[in-house]
C-alpha cells in the first residue's frame, strides 16, 4: 500500500505550482497572500469532490466524520484568509490561507486511508488539478465567490446525515408496516405518512444538494413529524400483536390494553410485565379448582413462556422466572393429580391450589407481593 501522507504532499504540491504557475502568468495577480488563498481554494474543490466520491460509501464511518470536520475547519479558514484580504491584511490573509491548506492536507490524508479501505477511486477528481481557464483573474480572490458551495459546511453536513437517517427510519418502519399488514393488522394510514414523509426527505435532500438549507430543515422537520404519527400508528399495531402473541402463549390478557402494553415496551420493562401477567393468570388459574384439570394446555404453555424468558433474562428476572416456572410445573403436576383429587380428598386440592396461588401473588412485581 502507498503512503498516503507522500500522496497528499505530491498532492498539495501540484496545486501549489500549478497555482503559482498561472497566477504569476497573469499580471493583475501578484501577491503571495494570493497566491496562497488560490492554492487553498484549488484544494478545497479537491477535498469537495472526494467527499462526493466517498459521501454514499461511508455516512456511517467515524473516518468520514473526521474528513468532514477537517473539511469545515478548512473553509472557516480559508473564509477568514479572504476577509482579510479584502480588508488589505495581507499578513493575516497569508496565515490563514496556509492554516488551510494544512488542514485541507490532513483531511486528504485521511481521504487516501478511507479510500484504500473502501477500495474505491478519486479518478473522477482529477480534473480539478487541471490548470485553470485564463479568465480566472485576482478579483476571483479579493472578492468573495459569488455561489460558494455549501457542501461539507458545518451547517450542510449534520442536515444532509439527518436526512439520510430519517430515509433509512422510513424504510425501517415501511418494512415493519408490511410484516404487521401480512400478519392482518390494519397499516394503511402509516404506510400512507410514510409515503409522505419519504417524499418530503427526497425533496430536504434536493434542496439541502442545492445549499439552500432552510428549506431543506423545514421539509426535514414535517417529514419528522410524519414519521412519529406513523411511529405511533405501527407501536399500536405491535401492541395489539403482542396481546395475540401473549394469548397463544396462555397468558390472561382480558381486560389488557393497548396503552399498557405500549408503555411497558416503551419503558423497556417488557419482561416484568410478561412476568407479573404469568403470575396473574396462574393466580387466576387456581382459583378456578373444578376447572383445574382442563387448564393443563395453557399451564404448558405458560411453561414454556417463562423457559424462553429465563434464557433470555438477566438478574432478578432471571431468578424470578425460575422460581415461576417451578410453580407452574407444580400447577401442571397439580391439575394432572386433579380429577382424582377432587373424587377422594377435594379440600387438600383446594389447598393446594390456593397455595400456589398465593404464591404466585407474592411473585408478582419481583417477588414484592401484590
Amino acid at each position: 500500500m502507498v503512503d498516503s501522507k507522500k500522496i497528499t504532499l505530491g498532492i498539495i504540491a501540484i496545486v501549489l505550482l500549478a497555482t503559482m504557475a498561472y497566477i504569476y502568468s497573469a499580471p493583475q495577480v501578484t501577491t503571495p497572500a494570493e497566491s496562497l488563498i488560490a492554492s487553498a481554494g484549488r484544494l478545497q474543490q479537491l477535498v469537495y469532490c472526494r467527499n462526493q466520491v466517498l459521501q454514499n460509501l461511508s455516512q456511517n464511518s467515524q473516518l468520514f466524520t473526521q474528513i468532514v470536520n477537517l473539511t469545515a475547519t478548512g473553509d472557516n479558514y480559508l473564509a477568514k484568509a479572504k476577509q482579510y484580504l479584502n480588508l488589505g491584511n495581507a499578513t493575516q490573509a497569508m496565515q490563514y490561507a496556509v492554516l488551510a491548506l494544512r488542514t485541507y492536507g490532513q483531511a486528504l490524508d485521511l481521504q487516501e486511508k478511507l479510500r484504500d479501505t473502501l477500495g474505491t477511486s478519486f479518478a473522477s477528481c482529477r480534473a480539478v488539478l487541471a490548470p485553470q481557464q485564463a479568465n480566472l483573474t485576482a478579483n476571483l480572490y479579493r472578492n468573495r465567490v459569488k455561489n460558494e458551495t455549501c457542501k461539507w459546511s458545518q451547517d450542510f453536513y449534520p442536515q444532509y446525515v439527518a436526512i439520510n437517517v430519517s430515509l433509512q427510519r422510513v424504510n425501517e418502519l415501511e418494512s415493519i408496516a408490511s410484516r404487521a399488514a401480512s400478519s392482518g393488522y390494519d397499516t394503511s394510514n402509516a404506510t400512507r405518512l410514510l409515503n409522505q414523509a419519504r417524499q418530503l426527505l427526497l425533496e430536504a435532500q434536493s434542496l439541502a444538494s442545492n445549499c439552500l438549507l432552510n428549506e431543506s430543515a423545514h421539509r426535514l422537520a414535517e417529514a419528522r413529524k410524519l414519521i412519529g404519527q406513523a411511529t405511533s400508528e405501527l407501536a399500536r399495531a405491535g401492541a395489539m400483536r403482542t396481546i395475540a402473541e401473549m394469548r397463544r402463549n396462555g397468558l390472561g390478557v382480558n381486560g389488557t390494553s393497548v396503552g399498557e402494553v405500549m408503555r411497558a415496551l416503551r419503558a423497556r420493562k417488557f419482561e416484568e410485565y410478561l412476568l407479573n401477567k404469568t403470575a396473574d393468570t396462574l393466580l387466576n388459574v387456581t382459583r378456578n379448582v373444578p376447572g383445574l384439570e382442563r387448564q393443563r394446555n395453557r399451564l404448558q404453555l405458560l411453561e414454556q413462556l417463562l423457559a424462553r424468558i429465563q434464557e433470555r433474562a438477566k438478574g432478578i428476572h432471571k431468578q424470578l422466572a425460575l422460581q415461576l416456572r417451578e410453580l407452574v410445573q407444580e400447577a401442571i403436576n397439580l391439575a394432572e393429580k386433579a380429577p382424582e383429587m377432587a373424587k377422594n380428598n377435594p379440600g387438600e386440592l383446594a389447598r393446594q391450589a390456593q397455595d400456589i396461588g398465593n404464591r404466585a401473588r407474592q411473585m408478582r412485581g419481583g417477588g414484592r407481593g401484590p
